[in-house]
């Protein structure tokens, strides 16, 4: 009978001990305030992207432009056309079209949100890893580094712009045609988690009039600039 009692005290005792130990700070219990916690807590989650949505895209360049660069449209060529997408929180643009007796002009513009789904990389960061990505394919050297073929002397090859958000470029692509010729003028550009796509196409059937590269790039770029304005608005 006396052992059978001690035995359940040292029972007891060992159980009030543990229950001590559990609740004691820096001991390894649940209220331990230096507990790292389960992976994936908000300590290892990336930060995230300083935009968490976009700007309506039809409405985000101004009448007085698009009138420059589609001229002698109608109110249904300046309206525009949405992109079709799934979720516009994520992805938005607008498109544009307008077709004259000897040339035609298209301006699109994209708007994409990132999303870093690595929680070791920002938003932003992936951001800038997908911009640069784009860059690459477009022939466009890294920051810091020296162009594979020098520049030509009118400074107007495709190139990196400085000025416009975090990051920058522009790309010209000539097309001779059947019909005449074709200019694409492409400006990208980051502003933190968000990446914006400007394209201006200019198509003539006078094969020796060639759209004006100058004039392109400048009318692409103001449309850039009017869209990081709007993502700050």
């Amino acid at each position: 009978m006396l052992r059978t009692m001690a035995v359940r005290c040292a029972v007891l005792a060992a159980a009030a001990v543990c229950g001590l130990a559990a609740c004691a700070p820096g001991l390894g219990g649940t209220d331990d305030p230096a507990g790292t916690g389960p992976p994936g807590d908000s300590a290892d989650t990336a930060q995230t992207g300083r935009y968490s949505g976009l700007p309506e895209p039809c409405g985000s360049v101004n009448g007085e432009t698009l009138r420059e660069l589609l001229p002698d449209g109608d109110p249904e060529t300046y309206a525009g056309e949405p992109m079709e997408t799934y979720d516009t929180g994520r992805r938005s643009g607008c498109d544009w079209s307008n077709t004259g007796d000897t040339d035609s002009q298209q301006l699109s513009v994209d708007f994409l949100r990132v999303i870093s789904y690595d929680p070791a990389v920002s938003d932003d960061d992936q951001a800038q890893l997908d911009f640069q990505e784009r860059a690459t394919e477009a022939g466009i050297p890294a920051a810091g580094t020296e162009p594979a073929i020098p520049p030509a002397e009118d400074a107007l090859d495709s190139r990196a712009l400085e000025g416009l958000g975090d990051g920058a470029f522009i790309d010209d692509v000539l097309t001779e045609t059947g019909q005449g010729d074709r200019r694409n003028v492409t400006v990208t550009f980051r502003n933190a988690n968000v990446i914006v796509t400007v394209t201006y196409t200019v198509s003539t059937t006078l094969t020796d009039a060639p759209p004006d590269s100058a004039r392109l790039q400048q009318r692409a770029q103001t449309v850039a600039q009017q869209l990081a304005g709007a993502l700050d608005e």
